[in-house]
């Protein structure tokens, strides 16, 4: 009897072992084909698992249904299937759908209910609910407005060492205004985040060098060193760059070379700023050919953009401009200006 027994048990083992093993090759099968681009075929392989019940491949499936990847788009049975994955245990089902339902439409709009599953996902662990629970403290979405709670999310992001969560700590404990300032505090994770490599942090930590401020003195240097390591990902660095180069480092005199290479890229962006500057540097004609109907493209282009004090160098900039460029010049840069739009 016993024999019988252990051969039952023996063969219903082998059986399990052998379904998981083909449904984890289903699954392997389905991502392969998704990395090489084949969504019909991905798309069909996590359909069979999720069918089967695998919540990693729900997820999966209910993501491509709202992307339309692999199949028509279908939002809602996009949003049924990440339900299923967050009901049957899924933490990125439950981000998914909590987020789901926080950013859906009509019906399928319920913030209340995202911000429920977004709570079980940070509770397991997952910073990107804990960072979206934070934003929904912070600014009253799905529940009451509570800085604290915010705080409290934010923090336990930037503990398990997520530098969004560094940052966004950060900006609330700098802000005057969400009711939690400790400028201490906040420059600490601000240089945090920095060190993580997060680069709007290090863009933030520049700015408030450069300038001083949040109870931290003025030191360009270090400002330079900063907007150095982000520049090339983040056109704002460019821009400190543009104005730190054109006006001298710590009283050290301009570098008009570097400061035409980052005005350009900042201007480029959209910085009205840096048009103006990039202007003044083609008058000036130090850092390259001195071109007049550039610097009254980039004026015509600033005052457009600007406002206050911005816009007043633009036009005084402009006027000197305009003085020096032939009238057939004046109309081509205007023809320029009223078609230039901004480098992503």
């Amino acid at each position: 009897m016993r024999s019988v027994v252990a051969l039952l048990s023996g063969l219903a083992a082998t059986l399990l072992a052998a379904s998981v093993g083909t449904a984890r090759a289903d699954w392997d099968a389905a991502v392969i084909a998704r990395q090489h681009g084949d969504l019909a075929a991905a798309y069909q392989g996590f359909l069979q698992e999720a069918q089967a019940g695998a919540a990693d491949a729900q997820e999966m499936v209910g993501q491509m249904l709202m992307k339309g990847q692999g199949a028509p788009k279908d939002e809602a049975a996009g949003i049924a299937w990440l339900r299923r994955a967050a009901e049957d245990g899924s933490v990125p089902g439950m981000v998914a759908f909590g987020s789901a339902a926080l950013g859906g439409t009509g019906t399928a709009r319920d913030e209340a209910l995202g911000v429920q599953w977004l709570t079980q996902a940070a509770n397991a662990g997952n910073t990107t609910a804990m960072l979206t629970l934070g934003d929904c403290y912070q600014h009253g979405v799905g529940v009451g407005r509570n800085v604290v709670a915010a705080h409290n999310w934010y923090l336990k992001a930037a503990q398990s060492g997520d530098a969004d969560g560094m940052l966004r700590l950060s900006d609330l404990l700098l802000s005057p205004t969400a009711g939690d300032n400790d400028d201490a505090a906040g420059m600490t994770w601000l240089r945090k985040a920095a060190d993580a490599g997060q680069t709007t942090a290090q863009t933030r930590l520049a700015q408030i060098l450069a300038d001083g401020g949040h109870g931290v003195g003025r030191n360009e240097a270090e400002a330079l060193q900063w907007a150095q390591k982000a520049a090339f990902r983040d056109n704002q660095a460019a821009g400190l760059l543009c104005r730190l180069y054109t006006r001298g480092v710590d009283g050290k005199p301009p570098d008009p070379g570097l400061g035409f290479r980052w005005c350009t890229v900042a201007a480029q962006s959209g910085q009205a700023d840096a048009m103006v500057a990039l202007a003044g540097l083609y008058l000036d004609g130090r850092a390259t050919a001195r071109d007049p109907a550039a610097a009254l493209f980039w004026t015509l282009v600033a005052a457009g953009q600007s406002t206050g004090a911005v816009q007043q160098a633009a036009t005084r900039t402009q006027a000197a401009a305009s003085v020096m460029v032939s009238e057939a010049d004046r109309l081509a840069a205007q023809a320029r200006a009223a078609a230039w739009k901004p480098t992503p």
